[in-house]
């Protein structure tokens, strides 16, 4: 149990960090979460049945979903954080007042 607490903060620190010089790299972070989650490695899979979760970051609502669909024998093994709303064509909803993206509420303050 103490070891998988480990591995969640680092993986948590990974994808925060990653987050933080998104602006620059999004593409690249984007395209790696989901190299991750549809063409993992042995050494990504072999810690998932270790009970690894990765923590994913910036998904669209409707990404998400299909992932889980996709993905659905790895999901105890995904967390998503920041997941973007949509509205039914998949475009992301902004907030009327501010213009930012509107975020679901993943219950990590």
């Amino acid at each position: 149990m103490k070891k998988t607490i480990s591995y969640i903060v680092m993986v948590t620190y990974l994808v925060w960090s990653q987050s933080s010089i998104a602006n620059n790299s999004a593409p690249s972070l984007e395209r790696w979460q989901r190299n991750m989650i549809y063409q993992p490695s042995e050494s990504v899979l072999e810690r998932e049945n270790r009970s690894f979760v990765y923590i994913y970051d910036g998904f669209k609502e409707t990404q998400v979903d299909q992932i889980l669909d996709a993905r659905f024998d790895r999901m105890d093994h995904m967390m998503f954080t920041r997941v973007k709303l949509t509205d039914s064509s998949g475009d992301i909803l902004l907030d009327p007042e501010t213009g930012d993206e509107l975020t679901a509420d993943d219950g990590c303050d």
